[in-house]
């Protein structure tokens, strides 16, 4: 009982001791080690720990910001080094969000608008720091986590309904650390991603273009300042067009050009569309009461489609202008800044100044005016080149010397010769012979067509004892003409034969008969051509034979009288006849097929050639010569010591002096005969 008593003085007197320490230390000291005390807390290992003291940090600045002891910038470094390491370890997407909106909501403890603005610029000066240690496994999460501080940071500004004195502040934090010079690019491109979209989905419709003009205002100083390309066009991309784009003249335009692309740019320039009338039901529609707007919980419970924000060329032209000049803009950015002022004055005019506004088309238009055109030029300096001698050449030879006959050469000198003859060639009659010498001839084809259509009255109106006096008056001086004559008396007595039988026949067979006899004499009649025609008187018909034939002839009478010596010697062969030896190849063969045909009988399924297929010719290789044939090859049986005759490479003609064991043969050759 004595040392418990003991312990509890000795407490007692430490606690005594602590709080006169206290008393005796600043106000100064007693915040920092709070704040220590906080940050260890917040960079603990515990997870329930973590948490405990995050709810402790947001009644902390509440308390604090509404008492009379101020922060500084000092103070809230150091709370976001421990807020930086709580979210470095928290693990898991949803986790992470929760996370991300928490500290978003510290924004809310501060009363006044400027030490919110003070408490993000810590945050972003904390990014900046820590950003390049940041792997490839946590930079989503700080991504996202930048992304919901600056849409808290706007709300606190909306609160403020857009003060201009907090967008000051709020811009200068920017360009002292995202938009510096020294500041990551990777960084500064997401904050070019979200910065407009952000703004415009908590603004909600409720911003002026003067608000938004006083928003661009630290991007141009920061493309002035700029020397990379690639974050100069980013930040040209993000910032100013995007704003050109998301415009009522951008939407206006992007509709125009998905209509114009879907159709299929039927017009070169897109200002020839025009938009229609829309429906009645549309305006019904906007009528009716709209429901709840529905958010998204995984955006940070933050409507989907992005509002308009009202954008004013003006503001942006007058800062561009302020900062274009001077001397601390680069080359490459005032290029850059030149072209942004263009579009922006064109916005201004009313016309949108970006986009595809032109589509080319090819136009394809005939050469053949261009090539008439400079014929006609050649031939006019022609004309003028060589004058008379090239006229006179247009000219046909008899109206050319005609010409020339009618001239009085008199009164004619070397001077005058050639006006002489200029004036007396018309020029009506220049034109017409250039005229009919570039005519094209009608085709053949045509005129023969005509003349094979046309049949004359007068071979129609012939009969047929017309037809027997001329060939009874024809002379038959070839084969052909035989053979028609005998055909011709051949069909007179059949038809004979007909009307005998007719006779006895009933007249409706004799009806028939006509008829058919007409007929047929009508399609031969049609059927004749030219060469079946019967001559006229005084005409005579001159048959030339073919080579062949006088071939035939020529070997049918040599065979008469020259005999075959080599008859009696092939006693067993069929004897051969003069004829077929001085014949050639061709009949040759003809002869024999012809033979060949006599002796085979005639039938429909007879092959024009036989194959005999002998089985019995059919050999196989015994395995014993097979085996020898192996061991008589020369590559078995195989050696592995066996060099190949020939390498792969080719030989050098000179050996090369790397070689260690290179001779120099030639200088002991000369080294010898100078010794």
């Amino acid at each position: 009982m004595i040392s418990k008593i003991t312990k509890t003085k000795k407490q007692d007197n430490e606690n005594v001791d602590e709080t006169e320490e206290k008393e005796k230390l600043p106000n100064e000291v007693l915040v920092i080690a709070q704040e220590v005390k906080i940050i260890n807390a917040l960079a603990s290992n515990d997870l329930s720990q973590r948490t405990k003291q995050l709810k402790k940090l947001r009644r902390w600045l509440t308390i604090r910001s509404n008492s009379s002891f101020s922060f500084h910038e000092e103070d809230f470094l150091r709370i976001w080094k421990g807020l930086y390491y709580m979210m470095w370890m928290s693990d898991k997407p949803m986790v992470q969000e929760d996370l991300a909106e928490d500290f978003g909501k510290l924004l809310e403890c501060f009363s006044e608008v400027k030490t919110g603005v003070q408490f993000f610029g810590a945050f972003l000066k904390t990014m900046c720091r820590e950003w390049f240690g940041v792997d490839q496994w946590r930079m989503d999460k700080f991504l996202m986590l930048i992304r919901r501080m600056l849409r808290y940071m706007f709300r606190t500004l909306k609160k403020d309904n857009w003060s201009a004195a907090g967008i000051k502040e709020f811009n200068s934090h920017i360009l002292e650390t995202i938009l510096a010079e020294n500041a990551s690019g990777g960084i500064a491109m997401h904050f070019l991603d979200i910065f407009f979209d952000e703004l415009a989905k908590v603004s909600d419709g409720d911003l002026n273009a003067k608000s938004v003009g006083q928003f661009i205002k630290p991007f141009v100083k920061f493309m002035a300042q700029q020397n990379d390309f690639k974050i100069l066009g980013h930040c040209r991309n993000k910032v100013f067009n995007h704003l050109l784009y998301q415009s009522e003249l951008g939407r206006e335009f992007t509709d125009k050009y998905n209509a114009w692309k879907e159709m299929g740019f039927p017009t070169e320039s897109i200002d020839d569309l025009e938009k229609a009338d829309a429906p009645s039901d549309t305006e019904e529609e906007n009528n009716e009461p709209q429901g709840p707007k529905v958010l998204d919980p995984r955006a940070g419970n933050v409507d989907v489609f992005i509002p308009l924000l009202p954008l004013d060329g003006k503001y942006v032209i007058k800062e561009i202008e302020s900062l274009l000049y001077k001397e601390e803009t680069s080359t490459k950015s005032r290029k850059m800044l030149k072209d942004i002022l263009e579009k922006y004055q064109t916005y201004q005019s009313g016309k949108f100044p970006l986009g595809v506004h032109t589509m080319p088309r090819p136009h394809l238009k005939s050469d053949v005016p261009l090539i008439k055109s400079k014929v006609d030029a050649l031939d006019d300096l022609e004309n003028d080149i060589f004058s008379t001698t090239r006229k006179l050449k247009q000219l046909s030879k008899k109206r050319r010397k005609k010409l020339l006959a009618s001239l009085n050469y008199s009164d004619a000198d070397e001077d005058t010769f050639e006006k002489m003859i200029e004036n007396s060639i018309p020029k009506s009659l220049q034109n017409s012979e250039k005229g009919k010498k570039r005519k094209s001839l009608p085709s053949m084809s045509w005129v023969e067509e005509e003349v094979e259509n046309e049949v004359s009255p007068s071979k129609i109106q012939k009969t047929d004892d017309e037809v027997e006096a001329a060939a009874t008056n024809q002379q038959p001086n070839s084969k052909k003409q035989k053979k028609k004559i005998q055909k011709d008396n051949k069909r007179k007595q059949l038809s004979d034969k007909s009307n005998v039988t007719a006779s006895n026949d009933a007249p409706a067979v004799e009806k028939k008969n006509k008829k058919a006899s007409e007929e047929k004499k009508a399609s031969e009649e049609n059927k004749m051509s030219e060469w079946d025609e019967p001559l006229t008187e005084g005409e005579i018909e001159y048959f030339i034979p073919s080579k062949k034939i006088q071939l035939k002839e020529a070997n049918e009478k040599l065979a008469d009288i020259v005999p075959n010596p080599f008859a009696h010697l092939n006693q067993t062969a069929t004897p051969k006849t003069p004829k077929n030896m001085l014949l050639g190849k061709k009949q040759k063969k003809q002869a024999q097929s012809a033979k060949l045909a006599k002796e085979t009988p005639a039938s429909p399924y007879t092959p024009a050639k036989r194959v005999k297929i002998m089985l019995q010719r059919n050999t196989m290789q015994n395995p014993s010569e097979y085996i020898k044939q192996i061991k008589s090859s020369p590559n078995v049986p195989f050696d592995a010591t066996k060099k190949p005759s020939k390498g792969l490479l080719k030989p050098n003609s000179m050996p090369s002096p790397i070689n260690p064991f290179y001779k120099k043969k030639i200088g002991l050759k000369l080294l010898n005969d100078t010794l």
